[in-house]
């Protein structure tokens, strides 16, 4: 009995553990790509690369919370082949993620948000890439069209989406617009992805802003990217957009 009472202990350790390094991770990747520190984005993709075949859903998302975010990167700093690694490691830490938990609506919107990014980078893989990404957005919403997280993303697919495959900046918008609200009316009540951390209303705010600053709203611009400074003071991309 002493056994597997120590057993049992050990493993709820072990347990807790696993979730506090992951809460750190996320926690860290978001402090990276919010400042643009992409050192610390591949230092973190290195030291997760063994969660990369977890048993653990937690693990498997949070592996690929970190590579989405240095995919987002890559392609801002326009290193095409760092994206691509970027893209598919995303995509399959999350396809093991599904298959442990398939109802995992975070899961499926993180994979479409990949998806998506890679669909952009066009190549032989442009019209496949973004068949998945909006396959993955449309089970996401089917399990949580409210969550503010997984709007945002399919704000992203709309947005950036050509028009010939349904690609309109002006719903993209809207979406933006309804997950900032979402994220507000939430508060820090947010709910938590699968990593632990509540991410996505800084960036909410920001592309709202980005949306009134090209419609010419330059107030209302302004009060969006402050928004999204308030909420995350190290926002670098929001500090450029006021002159900070």
């Amino acid at each position: 009995m002493i056994r597997i009472a120590f057993a049992v202990l050990s493993l709820l350790a072990a347990s807790f553990a696993s979730a506090q390094d992951v809460v750190s991770v996320a926690t860290k990747a978001q402090s990276a790509y919010l400042t643009g520190n992409n050192a610390e984005l591949a230092r973190l993709a290195a030291t997760t690369s063994a969660w990369s075949k977890s048993q653990n859903p937690k693990e498997l998302y949070t592996h690929a919370y970190v590579q989405f975010r240095l995919l987002q990167w890559a392609i801002a700093a326009k290193r095409e082949k760092e994206a691509e690694r970027a893209g598919d490691a995303c995509n399959e830490a999350l396809d093991l993620a599904l298959k442990r938990d398939p109802k995992s609506a975070e899961a499926h919107a993180l994979q479409s948000a990949c998806y998506g990014y890679l669909a952009n980078l066009g190549g032989m893989g442009a019209i496949r890439n973004g068949s998945r990404s909006g396959k993955s957005i449309e089970a996401a919403l089917a399990l949580d069209a409210r969550n503010p997280r997984i709007v945002l993303i399919d704000g992203f697919g709309v947005y950036f989406r050509p028009k010939f495959v349904g690609g309109d900046k002006a719903k993209g918008c809207t979406r933006f617009k309804e997950a900032a609200t979402s994220f507000e009316t939430a508060g820090s009540s947010a709910a938590l992805s699968p990593a632990g951390v509540s991410w996505g209303a800084a960036e909410s705010h920001y592309w709202v802003g980005r949306c009134a600053r090209d419609a010419g709203d330059v107030a209302g611009a302004r009060r969006e990217f402050e928004r999204a400074l308030a909420l995350a003071p190290e926002f670098a991309a929001a500090a450029k957009a006021i002159g900070r």
